[in-house]
Protein backbone atom coordinates (compact mmCIF):
# COMPACT_ATOMS: atom_id res chain seq x y z
CA UNK A 1 0.00 0.00 0.00
CA UNK A 2 2.70 2.62 0.94
CA UNK A 3 3.97 1.87 -2.44
CA UNK A 4 0.93 2.89 -4.48
CA UNK A 5 0.30 5.81 -2.27
CA UNK A 6 4.19 7.32 -3.36
CA UNK A 7 3.41 6.25 -6.48
CA UNK A 8 -0.28 7.99 -6.42
CA UNK A 9 1.60 11.26 -4.89
CA UNK A 10 4.43 11.09 -7.20
CA UNK A 11 2.22 12.41 -10.23
CA UNK A 12 1.40 15.75 -8.65
CA UNK A 13 3.48 18.43 -7.93
CA UNK A 14 2.24 20.54 -4.38
CA UNK A 15 4.82 23.39 -4.60
CA UNK A 16 2.18 26.41 -3.73
CA UNK A 17 4.29 29.08 -5.12
CA UNK A 18 2.92 27.51 -8.19
CA UNK A 19 -0.77 26.47 -7.04
CA UNK A 20 -0.57 29.73 -5.05
CA UNK A 21 -2.75 27.89 -2.64
CA UNK A 22 -1.74 28.68 1.11
CA UNK A 23 -5.08 27.70 2.43
CA UNK A 24 -4.54 23.97 2.34
CA UNK A 25 -3.50 23.33 5.95
CA UNK A 26 -5.36 25.26 8.39
CA UNK A 27 -5.69 25.01 12.33
CA UNK A 28 -8.34 22.16 11.82
CA UNK A 29 -6.78 19.93 9.56
CA UNK A 30 -5.34 17.83 12.64
CA UNK A 31 -4.49 13.55 12.01
CA UNK A 32 -7.06 13.04 14.01
CA UNK A 33 -9.80 15.61 12.13
CA UNK A 34 -8.74 14.77 9.12
CA UNK A 35 -9.23 11.01 9.78
CA UNK A 36 -12.92 11.36 10.92
CA UNK A 37 -13.25 13.35 8.24
CA UNK A 38 -12.29 10.82 5.46
CA UNK A 39 -13.82 7.99 7.06
CA UNK A 40 -17.07 10.09 6.74
CA UNK A 41 -16.28 10.79 3.66
CA UNK A 42 -15.62 7.18 2.87
CA UNK A 43 -19.15 6.30 4.54
CA UNK A 44 -21.21 9.13 2.73
CA UNK A 45 -20.20 7.67 -0.86
CA UNK A 46 -19.94 3.83 0.27
CA UNK A 47 -18.70 2.85 -3.53
CA UNK A 48 -20.88 5.31 -5.52
CA UNK A 49 -19.16 7.76 -7.99
CA UNK A 50 -21.53 10.57 -6.40
CA UNK A 51 -21.00 14.59 -5.85
CA UNK A 52 -21.11 15.70 -2.26
CA UNK A 53 -20.26 18.92 -0.24
CA UNK A 54 -19.21 19.79 3.13
CA UNK A 55 -22.93 19.85 4.16
CA UNK A 56 -24.08 16.80 2.77
CA UNK A 57 -21.28 15.31 5.19
CA UNK A 58 -21.92 17.75 8.04
CA UNK A 59 -25.85 16.34 7.38
CA UNK A 60 -25.26 12.47 7.50
CA UNK A 61 -25.73 10.66 10.56
CA UNK A 62 -22.60 8.95 10.72
CA UNK A 63 -20.84 12.21 10.92
CA UNK A 64 -22.79 13.26 13.29
CA UNK A 65 -22.96 10.37 15.75
CA UNK A 66 -19.03 9.74 15.14
CA UNK A 67 -17.83 13.62 16.07
CA UNK A 68 -20.30 13.57 18.93
CA UNK A 69 -19.08 10.35 20.43
CA UNK A 70 -14.80 10.72 19.55
CA UNK A 71 -14.28 14.95 20.08
CA UNK A 72 -17.35 15.04 22.49
CA UNK A 73 -18.51 18.10 20.30
CA UNK A 74 -22.11 19.89 20.55
CA UNK A 75 -24.56 18.32 18.00
CA UNK A 76 -23.54 19.46 14.70
CA UNK A 77 -27.43 20.77 14.10
CA UNK A 78 -27.12 23.08 17.06
CA UNK A 79 -27.19 26.60 15.65
CA UNK A 80 -24.53 28.16 17.88
CA UNK A 81 -21.89 25.93 16.75
CA UNK A 82 -22.40 26.51 13.09
CA UNK A 83 -19.04 28.18 13.01
CA UNK A 84 -17.11 25.30 14.80
CA UNK A 85 -18.57 23.20 12.31
CA UNK A 86 -18.12 24.91 9.36
CA UNK A 87 -14.55 24.67 10.12
CA UNK A 88 -14.43 21.52 11.06
CA UNK A 89 -16.03 19.90 8.08
CA UNK A 90 -14.64 22.32 5.10
CA UNK A 91 -10.76 22.42 6.22
CA UNK A 92 -10.35 18.89 5.68
CA UNK A 93 -12.11 18.41 3.05
CA UNK A 94 -9.91 21.42 1.21
CA UNK A 95 -6.83 19.79 2.45
CA UNK A 96 -8.07 16.23 0.99
CA UNK A 97 -8.76 18.43 -2.44
CA UNK A 98 -5.83 20.01 -2.32
CA UNK A 99 -3.64 16.50 -2.18
CA UNK A 100 -5.79 15.13 -5.21
CA UNK A 101 -7.94 12.89 -3.19
CA UNK A 102 -10.88 14.44 -3.48
CA UNK A 103 -11.73 16.88 -6.56
CA UNK A 104 -13.02 20.04 -5.73
CA UNK A 105 -14.75 22.49 -7.82
CA UNK A 106 -17.24 25.43 -7.17
CA UNK A 107 -20.78 25.24 -7.91
CA UNK A 108 -23.71 27.65 -7.36
CA UNK A 109 -20.98 29.07 -4.76
CA UNK A 110 -20.34 25.84 -3.08
CA UNK A 111 -17.26 23.80 -2.91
Amino acid sequence: MKKQIEQYFKNFDFDIRKSEDARFMDQKVTPDVLCIMADCVLNYVADRDIEFTKDDIWNDQYFIKNVKDIFKKPDAKNETTRLEYDKFTSQPLRMLAYAKVLTMRKKNGKN
